[in-house]
């Protein structure tokens, strides 16, 4: 029942505002899931209780327009030419309508990231706010690795107005290139998520893409800068079968190492064996505690 309530919700958000849209977090939810230590699985299975890693990996974008300070915390704007990430330049943003930019030096992915991982790895806080965290983190983590939500230029590709495979409306939106590196193009593999997953297994190991499984969540946005400004280098006048055979194998990619990247995040925040009890957690009987 809670996943369709969330399927829902998302439905009647504008599909431009969600990275990866459901199906692409949930895969790199999944990849993650697959990938934790026998203490991070019990760990993350107490604060999630009956739910998924995947079932909640979407959660973030759902609670959008009543968490309105959130809404810059799935991106962030580096400029184009800008070397890098630099968090004066690129997480405090005054200039933005949405709630508390005034006051909100880390209001971008980069600085929230590392901010709910702190939460979710700190034991004197409640059940309730680790949670929250965990729900921040497996989307944020997905949303950094969409190339598109680390750069500033035609806010993200949002303004880049194109035909996507014969099409120049999306829903009720027009389609833009930031929609089809979210979405579109994911979407017109055809594969379920089930499916997904298994080929991105593949190219992992094919690939020996666990060797890049580290890093930072500045390096990770550097990263998605500098493919992001080839993306907007490159754009085309309509997304095409051309594009997306030329393009397909870097979202699968970014979305293989988020996978990655996430599991080596949780593993290194809730992997801990020995634990202290946190504030609130009906402990199952029998099961470790939460670290």
């Amino acid at each position: 029942m809670k996943k369709i309530i969330a399927i829902v919700l998302l439905a009647l958000l504008p599909a431009q505002l969600l990275a990866w849209g459901p199906k692409g977090h949930a895969i790199v939810a999944d990849i993650a899931a697959s990938r934790l230590t026998p203490a991070a699985k019990q760990n993350l299975q107490l604060l999630l209780g009956a739910d998924s890693l995947a079932s909640v990996s979407s959660w973030a974008d759902s609670v959008r327009k009543e968490r309105d300070e959130s809404y810059d915390w799935h991106f962030v704007d580096i400029p184009k030419d800008a070397p890098g990430f630099s968090e004066d330049r690129d997480c405090f943003r005054p200039q933005d309508k949405h709630r508390d930019a005034l006051s909100d030096h880390h209001n971008c992915v980069v600085d929230r990231i590392e901010m709910f991982q702190k939460i979710l790895g700190d034991e004197k806080a409640s059940r309730a706010n680790r949670l929250e965290a965990l729900k921040w983190l497996v989307h944020f983590v997905g949303d950094l690795h969409q190339p598109l939500h680390a750069i500033d230029e035609a806010h993200g590709g949002n303004d880049i107005k194109l035909a996507v495979f014969g099409s120049s409306k999306c829903g009720d939106y027009d389609c833009n290139l930031h929609w089809a590196w979210d979405t579109l193009l994911l979407e017109h593999t055809g594969y379920t998520e089930e499916e997904y997953v298994a080929r991105l297994n593949t190219l992992i190991a094919q690939k020996h893409l666990e060797n890049q499984a580290g890093g930072t969540p500045v390096d990770w946005a550097n990263e998605s800068h500098l493919q992001a400004r080839h993306i907007m280098e490159a754009k085309p006048a309509a997304i095409d079968d051309a594009y997306y055979q030329a393009n397909i194998e870097l979202v699968n990619q970014k979305l293989a190492l988020a996978g990655l990247r996430l599991a080596a995040l949780l593993n290194n925040t809730l992997g801990k064996a020995a634990a202290a009890k946190v504030s609130g957690l009906a402990q199952p009987a029998g099961q470790g505690t939460l670290t």
